[in-house]
């Protein structure tokens, strides 16, 4: 890769850069949303599981 040798030339790589970074922030998020959902569908699951299994004892 060349590097850029006027000031637009920079500018435009580091909005390029700035865009990769948004990019991936949004997608890390995304993916913190969904393992936040399946970690606590999970919990319910186990709860539920927990609570059936000392219903039969009683």
């Amino acid at each position: 890769m060349e590097k850029p040798r006027t000031f637009l030339g920079w500018a435009g790589l580091v909005f390029a850069l700035t865009v990769i970074a948004v990019i991936v922030m949004v997608a890390a998020s995304i993916a913190f949303v969904f393992v936040v959902g399946v970690a606590i569908v999970g919990a319910v699951i186990t709860l539920l599981l927990l609570l059936a299994k000392r219903g039969d004892r009683d």
